[in-house]
């Protein structure tokens, strides 16, 4: 065997290893690419399931976004009301604080008109129960009379 028939059959051989190397090269990708191939397949259906339920929980937050939204415009009168009720319960409250000062102002006005005149009222209150007791004396003596 020459040395150009050696080269030829190394040349041989080395391309036959070449070529089974490139075909398990080439198997081993179609399978990585099947595989991969699978897992976007499988990746698309959780991804459309994960869309359908954020859709969904988006529908169900739309809702209750409109639910509360109505519950709110609801209550706006019922507050409006309260806001109303409150008002008038501060305009009570004040006039109920107007009409204790004044009221106490007239009972202070009283006592400094009692106490200025204390000897004049006593003289009165003397006056008035002994007219009172003369008038009963009175009254008892008539009735006394009357029955003889």
């Amino acid at each position: 065997m020459t040395w150009m028939e050696i080269s030829a059959v190394s040349i041989a051989l080395a391309f036959i290893v070449l070529v089974v190397f490139t075909v398990r090269v080439l198997i081993a990708a179609k399978r990585a690419l099947h595989q991969l191939s699978d897992t976007v397949a499988r990746t698309e259906q959780h991804v459309a399931k994960t869309a359908g339920e954020a859709e969904q929980l988006l529908k169900q937050a739309g809702q209750l976004t409109e639910e509360v939204h109505i519950q709110v415009l609801a209550l706006e009168p019922t507050i409006q009301s309260i806001e109303k009720t409150g008002a008038a319960i501060g305009d009570i409250a004040s006039v109920l604080r107007k009409g204790a000062r004044m009221m106490n102002e007239s009972l202070h006005g009283a006592e400094r008109v009692v106490h200025t005149h204390h000897k004049r009222i006593q003289d009165v209150m003397e006056w008035a129960t002994t007219g009172y007791e003369l008038w009963q004396r009175w009254q008892a003596n008539r009735k006394a009379k009357s029955d003889h």
